[in-house]
């Protein structure tokens, strides 16, 4: 059966999913000094709208990953046998690392609505520590989602090999930073964007290319 629109778009949502992390990070403006704890209520309402832009950009990152989850799963599944294992698990993990997005949210906005609107700066530093390591908390879901993306496309052979030993490397690396282990959590947050993107390019072709051969079309 041909694909659907939505079947053909689904590759791609990894690759908005990763300039929203690009667009976040770069209109988070909270402190000027990038540490744990120097937020500011006067910075963040010098920048009130590009800090509502930053989180407008996680939570369509959130959304838009639960559909990349989709489009991962049908991906592995493609190759496996009837015990579809290797989708399952890379497919809770993306929808781990959405919830932990969801998590950063709740986070930036009470850093930005809670404490800047009171010009609470005691309040404010407290809150500044946990939204500083809010990465964190998506930091388990990210680790299984690689992992398990990264050994399914080996076992499938449905990623290239290099792709996907990158990716169960970028997986251990995470897990070892979530644990307090460096650099690994730096790595993941500065190179996740480019894996979504890049991924989202590779699965789009490998789409592409099944979908025009004489078996499926069978």
């Amino acid at each position: 059966m041909p694909l659907t629109r939505l079947e053909k778009l689904l590759p791609w949502t990894g690759a908005i999913a990763g300039a929203c992390w690009i667009g976040h990070s770069t209109l988070q403006s909270v402190t000027e000094t990038d540490k744990p704890g120097s937020a500011t209520s006067q910075v963040i309402r010098d920048h009130l709208l590009l800090n509502y832009a930053s989180v407008g950009c996680l939570v369509l990152m959130g959304i838009v990953l639960l559909f990349f989850a989709t489009a991962v799963r049908n991906l592995l599944r493609s190759t496996e046998p009837a015990e579809a294992t290797w989708s399952s698990i890379a497919h809770g993990g993306w929808v781990v690392t959405a919830a932990g997005l969801s998590q950063m949210v709740t986070w930036n906005w009470g850093l930005i609505i809670g404490a800047a609107a009171a010009s609470d700066d005691a309040a404010l530093k407290s809150l500044s520590y946990v939204q500083f390591f809010g990465w964190a908390g998506m930091g388990i879901g990210l680790a299984t989602a690689f992992i398990a993306t990264g050994l399914g496309g080996l076992a499938g052979a449905v990623l290239p090999r290099w792709f996907a030993i990158a990716t169960v490397a970028c997986g251990v690396l995470g897990a070892l930073g979530n644990a307090g282990v460096p650099p690994g959590g730096l790595v993941n947050y500065v190179l996740l964007p480019f894996w979504l993107i890049g991924a989202s390019g590779i699965m789009a072709r490998r789409q592409r290319l099944t979908t025009r051969s004489p078996k499926h079309r069978a």
